[in-house]
């Protein structure tokens, strides 16, 4: 089977073509058009999702944004996936989205079953609590400034993508404070 799909799979330098080519029954693709809801509170998710192309995000039923992903990122409800708790939060498309996945369940089975998908898995996590820890260092000593320009430098057309209220959500601001920040006339 060509399972050319899954090249958005990350390697880290431990799998091979072989290993790939065994986990190709254990993952699928799908495509979600914008505003889809791939997550919603009280479900239980069971989807460990790879983002392919478009652009994803998590929000809160009162409205705030926890997060985005883009291309090239994976994505879950971490607290659901991984603790067994009911989704608190929706996880919809902001965009046409094409998304790689497979169940946790599947994912254990590589991972019992070959050492490189255990290695594997290891470094997963490994990047995922990169991810958070720099997300949440950067709100325990970034002001909404300093969060702001490397979102922009990390994304540069995210302007284009996002709408400023969601951005301004996501930095924990409102708008009005968002617009200082980007004419530079922000309060010091």
């Amino acid at each position: 089977m060509n399972a050319t799909y899954l090249d958005i799979i990350p390697t880290f330098q431990i799998l091979q073509a072989s290993d790939i080519e065994l986990a190709s029954q254990a993952f699928a693709q799908k495509s979600f058009v914008k505003n889809d809801c791939i997550e919603f509170p009280g479900s239980t998710a069971q989807k460990i999702y790879f983002l392919r192309s478009g652009l994803v995000y998590s929000q809160t039923a009162a409205g705030k944004i926890n997060w985005y992903e883009f291309e090239g990122q994976s994505f879950a409800d971490i607290e659901s996936i991984f603790f067994h708790q009911p989704c608190t939060h929706y996880i919809r498309c902001a965009e046409d989205s094409e998304v790689v996945w497979t169940t946790k369940r599947n994912l254990m089975q590589l991972v019992t079953s070959n050492h490189r998908w255990a290695l594997w898995y290891a470094s997963f996590l490994e990047e995922i609590i990169r991810r958070l820890h720099s997300y949440y260092q950067g709100l325990l000593v970034q002001d909404a400034s300093q969060r702001y320009r490397e979102l922009i430098a990390l994304h540069p057309g995210i302007l284009q993508r996002i709408p400023l209220g969601h951005i301004a959500s996501y930095l924990g601001i409102s708008q009005v404070s968002l617009s200082r920040i980007r004419a530079g006339k922000q309060k010091k």
